[in-house]
């Protein structure tokens, strides 16, 4: 799949600097439609203010809209929650980490996924049965 270009200036005028985005969704499975959305996912690393504190701001960014025609989807979560979410066994951020389809990718990008090769384990096949016995 070639990489609209559209899908790396959203990804260049994103808040935060992004680790990783990649696609995920129906592109990622290999059957998206003509009018199928981009589903965006990544990993922001926020700046040390908004980490410090009781109240982590942004730890989570959402985005839905449709930008010069085509209808996007953009996810992104801040690498502590991230990291969270991959050690509680969660197939949804290995899809994300481990897409092949790269928009923005950067040396920790590689490293993490060298790193999230020791966090995967049996218990990951939960995620992919459910999800099998619902389609």
């Amino acid at each position: 799949m070639t990489i609209p270009p559209l899908l790396h200036r959203i990804t260049a005028a994103q808040p935060y600097p992004l680790l990783f985005a990649t696609i995920s969704g129906a592109h990622l499975y290999g059957f998206p439609s003509p009018d199928s959305d981009f589903d965006l996912r990544g990993a922001h690393v926020l700046p040390l203010p908004k980490v410090l504190g009781l109240e982590v701001r942004d730890e989570t960014l959402e985005d839905s809209r449709v930008i010069e025609g085509l209808e996007m989807d953009i996810v992104s979560h801040d690498v502590r929650k991230f990291f969270g979410l991959l050690l509680k066994k969660n197939g949804y951020v290995l899809e994300q980490l481990y897409s092949p389809l790269i928009v923005h990718t950067t040396p920790e990008h590689v490293e993490l996924k060298e790193i999230a090769k020791g966090c995967i384990t049996r218990h990951h096949s939960h995620h992919y049965f459910g999800f099998s016995e619902t389609q």
